[in-house]
């Protein structure tokens, strides 16, 4: 299992719309195409927030093959979608990380 973490800085004046949009159009999007899955959303608390918010994003899925698909068929696209609503008031970047049982 793997997990597809995208972590997000956004201005502070624009936290609240980013999360919604974030809940109503990014991760139904997303989840539909079935290949991510189990979305979990947390904010990053940091010392100092003057300059914005942090968010982690992570969806589980299977392997790099159904991850790779899932990026081809509407990942790239959301990419894109939150470029242009959002320009540089938000930005991220992404890490796949591996589970490990405990």
């Amino acid at each position: 299992m793997l997990i597809y973490n995208t972590t997000y800085h956004c201005e502070q004046a624009c936290y609240d719309e980013f999360v919604e949009w974030l809940r109503k159009e990014y991760i139904p999007v997303a989840v539909q195409h079935g290949a991510i899955s189990a979305p979990r959303m947390s904010r990053i608390l940091a010392h100092e927030e003057n300059e914005g918010v942090s968010l982690s994003l992570q969806f589980s899925t299977a392997d790099f093959d159904a991850l790779s698909a899932w990026y081809d068929a509407c990942g790239a696209t959301l990419v894109a979608s939150l470029e242009k609503k959002f320009q540089q008031r938000v930005v991220g970047f992404s890490t796949i990380m591996q589970e490990i049982d405990l």
